[in-house]
This record gives C-alpha cells, sequence and structure tokens, in this order.
C-alpha cells in the first residue's frame, strides 16, 4: 500500500481524459436482491425482491448509512461515518455474509466502486493527521491499495462535514471526491495518482459526469440568493487542466430557504435535474429543476409536496423521477421530461430517503428513515403495495441494489 502527501496547492497537469461514456445496462449485473442499510444500528438488510423476504441481517458498523455495489453484483462495501468510525463493511451478496472489515481512516463516508470494478474509493468525514484522505480498496483482494491525503488549509468545525460524495470518470482513470474545508474539487488520476485542486464558489456536494463522460457537473450549496446561488459548475473533462466553461444557477422561486443538494442527468441525457433542500434543521426546499445539458437554460421547474428534497431517482425507463428528502414523509413523483407531478406518496412515519428499483423498473423500493423499514411501490400504478420491516427503529438509510456512478441515475 502506497500513502502519497499532497500539499493543498499542489496539482498535476492533467490532460483531456477520455470521453467513453456511463456504463451501459448490459455491462453490469443487477442483483435480485436489494440492500437496505440501516446506520442508526449498524446493520445491512437484504431483501429479495423476488419474494420480499429479508434474508439476511447483517452487522455492519454504526453510521453504515452509504454504500456501493460492484459492477459486477458481487459485492457491497459500505461506510462507517459516525464519530469512531474506521473501516469499510465488504458483503458478499452471493453467500450473503460479510468477508471483510477493512480499516480505511476516520469515519469512512461513502465507498464508491469504479467503472471497471477494480477499486473502491472512499472518502471520510473526519481528519487524519490533519489531512483530508481518500483510500482506495483494491477489490480483487479487499485491502487498501492506495491512501491519497490532501493539505487542508482551513480548519473545521467540530464534527463538521469535511467531505461529502464521491464519482469517477467513466474510463475509471478519474476520482473526483470533494475537500469542504477549503471548498475545492479534488481530481485524482488514478494512473499516477497525481492530483488537481479546483476552488470552489460555495460549498461542493456533488460531482456528477455527463453521460457522454465529456464533461462533469458539480452541485455547490450556494450562499445566498443575490451574489452565491445554489449552481451547477460545468468542467470540460476533454481539455488540459479541466477548465470550468459554464454555470447554471436555480431559480429559487417561492424558496424560503436555499441549499443545493444533489443533481443528476436524465436516463437519455438530456436534461440535467436539480435539487433544492435547505440548509441544517430548515429541511423546507421544495424547488426541482431541469437544465437542458446541450444549451444549458432551464427547461422547467416544479415545486414539490415533498420537503427538504434531495434525490431524484431515474426509473429504469426514464420516464420518472421519484424526489426523496430530508423534510417529511413525501415522496413525488415527477415525468422525467416536464416535472409534472404524477403522484404524491405520504408513506411510512419520517422522511424518505433513498429508493432502488428492480431491473424491470416494474417496482421500487424506498426507504424511511424515521421508522426504518422499507416500502414496496407498484410503478405501474404508484401505490404502496407492502411495508417490509428492515429495522423498525429510525436511522435507515440507502438502499442499493445495481452499481450507480451517482445515487440517481442507472445504466442506460
Amino acid at each position: 500500500m502506497k500513502k502519497l502527501l499532497l500539499g493543498a496547492a499542489a496539482c498535476a497537469l492533467v490532460a483531456g481524459c477520455a470521453t467513453t461514456g456511463a456504463p451501459s445496462k448490459s455491462s453490469v449485473v443487477w442483483p435480485a436482491e436489494v440492500v437496505h442499510l440501516h446506520g442508526g444500528k449498524g446493520t445491512a438488510y437484504i431483501v429479495d425482491t423476488r419474494s420480499d423476504a429479508v434474508t439476511a441481517e447483517l452487522a455492519t458498523a454504526p453510521g453504515g448509512a452509504l454504500g456501493t455495489t460492484t459492477p459486477n453484483g458481487k459485492k457491497v462495501y459500505v461506510g462507517s461515518e459516525a464519530p469512531g468510525g474506521t473501516t469499510v463493511t465488504v458483503i458478499d451478496l452471493d453467500k450473503r455474509a460479510v468477508t471483510a472489515r477493512i480499516p480505511t481512516g476516520n469515519r469512512p463516508k461513502h465507498p464508491l466502486a469504479s467503472p471497471d470494478g477494480r477499486w473502491v474509493m472512499v472518502n471520510h468525514w473526519g481528519l487524519d493527521g490533519g489531512k483530508l484522505r481518500v483510500t482506495f480498496i483494491d477489490t480483487a483482494t479487499d485491502s487498501v491499495g492506495q491512501v491519497v491525503e490532501l493539505d487542508i488549509a482551513g480548519k473545521p468545525a467540530p464534527n463538521a462535514v469535511t467531505s461529502m460524495h464521491n464519482s469517477w470518470s467513466y474510463d475509471s482513470r478519474y476520482a473526483f471526491t470533494l475537500d469542504r474545508v477549503d471548498n475545492t474539487l479534488a481530481v485524482i488520476d488514478t494512473r499516477d495518482w497525481s492530483v488537481r485542486r479546483i476552488r470552489t464558489p460555495s460549498a461542493p456536494h456533488y460531482p456528477v459526469p455527463s453521460p457522454d463522460g465529456r464533461e462533469l457537473w458539480l452541485v455547490v450549496e450556494g450562499k445566498d440568493r443575490v451574489t452565491e446561488r445554489p449552481a451547477a459548475l460545468i468542467y470540460d473533462l476533454t481539455q488540459p487542466g479541466m477548465p470550468m466553461v459554464a454555470r447554471v444557477d436555480m431559480p429559487l422561486e417561492g424558496q424560503d430557504v436555499l441549499e443545493g443538494h444533489h443533481g443528476n442527468f436524465t436516463q437519455d441525457g438530456r436534461l440535467f435535474l436539480m435539487l433544492n433542500r435547505g440548509p441544517g434543521s430548515n429541511l423546507a426546499g421544495t424547488e426541482v429543476v431541469a437544465f437542458d445539458a446541450a444549451t444549458r437554460k432551464l427547461a422547467a421547474r416544479a415545486t414539490t409536496k415533498s420537503t427538504g428534497i434531495g434525490h431524484a431517482y431515474n426509473t429504469p425507463d426514464g420516464r420518472y423521477a421519484v424526489i426523496t428528502n430530508y423534510g417529511n414523509n413525501v415522496i413525488t413523483i415527477l415525468d422525467a421530461r416536464t416535472l409534472a407531478t404524477v403522484r404524491d406518496l405520504t408513506i411510512g412515519k419520517g422522511r424518505m430517503g433513498h429508493i432502488a428499483f428492480t431491473a424491470d423498473g416494474r417496482y421500487g423500493y424506498v426507504s424511511n428513515a424515521g421508522d426504518g423499514n422499507l416500502y414496496k411501490i407498484d410503478m405501474q400504478t404508484f401505490e404502496v403495495v407492502k411495508e417490509i420491516r428492515t429495522g423498525n427503529a429510525a436511522g435507515a438509510s440507502q438502499v442499493l441494489n445495481v452499481w450507480t456512478n451517482v445515487f440517481e441515475e442507472l445504466p442506460r
């Protein structure tokens, strides 16, 4: 295992990356199981979608809220973001068993498998020796293969969110991760482990490669509605230095609070969806906007009955976007092209966090963070057809099955 220490100003002159597009549905394995992560209980529940039976309850770690599936559908890697967490848990889906616990650093946040399945990148909420650590797990051996440590110029507040989410270029060369202490995008080149640091005007939250692999759209949270709105910053990955070539700002119509959260491309790649959540505990944001990916013009917007909205999950056929949240127990199902509301569903006893779909798109399994359980939705009738007890206690989080580069986009 090799460790690299990189100063805050250090960077490599990054040449343009390959323009390999997103993996197709035929190039990844879509498991028949969904895995519901429960960070509060430190448990992963495996549910067979053919019977809706819970086939395993596996101990992960406190704060095991987010994870990733490998492209071959064989393994799931789960972080441990709670204070004191240091390990990534490896689950073998065929065996329905934990097969490894890998120490990676202080509060592993969001493991993410590379498109080629070789690496799992892990960022961390805590600092290690005053540095922000990014660990790369070799999936062939389930051991740490590389560590990159980034110098931090600022001083994070106690229990501050020092990083957030990750993504990969589709050729698996570049790992995109975020430094929220100094507000920078970090681009790690896995060929030589050099790093480029790109400053952002507000806290970076979510890096999203375009489906053709040519651009990176980075959602930043914003500071106010006048001088620095929530936005997506657009970088050209085909040019040396990956310059920023455009930005698109959220309109924030009728929004009393602001904080840009996640963004994602629709399955056809034509639109980029971005959501306004609201900051801290003031989770009252309701605006979803769609920008034309080619013209970068505002194409549509919607106000949802779902509050504190964070994610716009694509359905496998690309027809709908399911809006999940941090505020209430309503999910809003939108037409993905027009953002017209198709259905609002009130579900369970707490906020609605994440959803995973069967490969045919017939059913979705959505998590309720308040009561801890899964709810099965018929995506033809848009009705809840079953509650599956997976935890039955507050603290539930991600539901996952097939490999994805970002939460909300599925193999195309």
